[in-house]
């Protein structure tokens, strides 16, 4: 299986126009899904999601390693019949002229102590969550997009060794590319509700450490390639001293090192179309 799916509403991460294999889907609650995928070190992705009626109109909202990253407006079919059913979301745009994609990264690990702050600070690291809010549309005009500066800024992260993210992804934006500006329909209007009408929340990890924490089962092995198989081994070893340093145990004296971990795996899913933005 590869996407989330509430009813006439999907959502999937795709890498390279292919669904990611979802692992240990939950139902957190009536409206909301969680699941875990494969990341893999320098691939890009988009967050997609699909509506089979488009019966009220919603807005989109793509949350990455906690930051909000993008705001999206899916119109409902009855006032807007020739919109489409599906939108796709891979980049940040960084000016009227250029973007950034989405990509899969190596987090860095230090034993720099000066570093200590970051292993609360990395919790929200390893999530892709889309909240799809059911929205009042007051107008809907369509224009050439503006770009609002000051956005947040996804970039490399480094993560005391005590973090629970050791060996962990995270998602940077990859380097910037020149884009015209598109013409998009920009909507205004409110959210109807104080809560999210849908959630679906992607855990990513790479897939050795996955099937070390028995979410991907050990047949899957062949998933893994060769040359990832040194990897999971460091990544035991590197999850075996971590498990002595939270029990007490003495860190070997040594200058403050960076490490870095990388993972993988994916699948087909249809392709979506990005056409209208939040103003």
């Amino acid at each position: 299986m590869n996407m989330l799916r509430i009813g006439d509403y999907s959502a999937w991460v795709s890498v390279e126009g292919k669904g990611r294999e979802v692992y240990g889907v939950e139902r957190t609650s009536d409206n909301s899904l969680t699941c875990w995928i494969a990341s893999e070190v320098g691939k890009k992705f988009a967050v997609n999601w699909y509506n089979t009626r488009r019966e009220i109109a919603l807005q989109g909202t793509v949350i990455i390693d906690g930051m909000v990253c993008d705001n999206h407006i899916m119109l409902d079919a009855p006032h807007y019949p020739d919109k489409p059913n599906g939108v796709g979301v891979s980049y940040t745009r960084t000016s009227d002229y250029t973007r950034r994609d989405f990509m899969f990264s190596k987090i860095n690990i230090t034993d720099d102590d000066a570093y200590l702050d970051t292993i609360d600070l990395a919790m929200n690291i390893g999530t892709i969550t889309l909240e799809l809010w059911r929205l009042h549309v007051t107008s809907v005009k369509t224009q050439v997009l503006e770009h609002k500066y000051g956005g947040p800024v996804l970039e490399g992260q480094i993560v005391h060794e005590r973090s629970k993210k050791a060996g962990a992804h995270h998602v940077k934006f990859g380097k910037e590319y020149a884009s015209a500006p598109p013409t998009m329909d920009l909507v205004q209007g409110y959210n109807m509700d104080q809560l999210p009408y849908l959630t679906f929340t992607f855990k990513y990890r790479p897939m050795e450490i996955l099937m070390a924490n028995g979410i991907v089962p050990r047949s899957a092995m062949h998933l893994v390639p060769l040359q990832n198989l040194q990897t999971a081994r460091e990544i035991r070893q590197l999850e075996e001293r971590l498990r002595q340093l939270r029990s007490g145990g003495n860190k070997p004296n040594s200058s403050p090192r960076i490490k870095v971990e990388p993972g993988r795996h994916h699948r087909d899913l249809p392709q979506v179309i990005d056409l209208t933005h939040l103003d």
